[in-house]
């Protein structure tokens, strides 16, 4: 997402108690290989959903059989801008938490994303699909498809557009072409080294309902809080890059505790 003055003030909120209190449990990053690998599926496995994941008791139910990676985002309240990001991996009827990492979120807090309403700097709380992947550096070793953006691919955030939510070339139009005013999008090349390494979060993407909002990833750190993205340490985004795979059908659930295991 678009960056926001106002998330430029928050650049000192509460990152620093937040940051000491997840360190202590947070899995080192130099070998991810080692602590980050998925389980195979098993053959045997016909359950129609999948076991409860821990700290989401919301979404029991809901989560197919085939989703073996997860990442919960929880945060404290509905107004906070900081969270922490747990990743699960399930072998059979059991999920196992292989990570926890300090995350930002958006300047404007939260909001279930039914509700969103873009340009309001709030992270969208819900279920959604990682898909994809893309960024300015080159492939980390992800398995999810990955683009290596260039100076003419753009994130369609243009409510006018029928790429609305979706990367286009800006040489192919059909979205104007500019990163300011009420239709303007996103020049991925751009956006500095928070987007080196950038996981697609799916929402408002399948049938998008235009001026929900479009651009939601989980990215790296920038300066401060996002304009509604989840965003981890660089390191963290390429570690969660190099786990993440398409055959898991990885999700991330995302919300305030209390309404997370309401």
């Amino acid at each position: 997402m678009r960056r926001s003055i106002v998330a430029l003030m928050t650049a000192a909120f509460v990152a620093a108690p937040l940051l000491s209190a997840v360190s202590a449990t947070a899995l080192p990053v130099a070998a991810p290989s080692l602590v980050l690998a998925a389980p195979r599926a098993s053959a045997t496995d016909t359950t129609a959903s999948a076991p409860a994941v821990p700290g989401a008791r919301r979404f029991n139910g809901t989560i197919t059989s085939d989703v073996r990676q997860v990442i919960v985002v929880s945060a404290s309240s509905w107004r906070s801008t900081s969270g922490v990001a747990r990743l699960f991996v399930r072998s059979g009827s059991h999920w196992k938490q292989v990570a926890k990492w300090s995350a930002r979120l958006g300047y404007g807090g939260l909001v279930r994303g039914t509700h969103r309403v873009q340009g309001t700097g709030t992270t969208p709380a819900g279920s959604y699909t990682i898909t994809t992947a893309f960024g300015i550096r080159s492939d980390p070793g992800t398995a999810l498809p990955y683009t290596r953006v260039d100076d003419d691919q753009w994130w369609v955030e243009d409510r006018t557009s029928a790429y609305y939510n979706q990367m286009r070339r800006a040489s192919l139009g059909g979205f104007h072409v500019t990163t300011a005013g009420y239709n303007g999008s996103e020049h991925l090349a751009r956006m500095g080294s928070q987007y080196d390494h950038v996981a697609v979060i799916d929402f408002n993407r399948r049938h998008p309902v235009i001026g929900r909002g479009a651009g939601i990833f989980l990215h790296a750190f920038g300066t401060g809080a996002t304009a509604g993205c989840v965003a981890v340490s660089y390191a963290h985004m390429t570690s969660a890059l190099r786990w993440l795979n398409p055959a898991q059908h990885p999700m991330i659930l995302i919300g305030p505790s209390s309404w997370l295991n309401a």
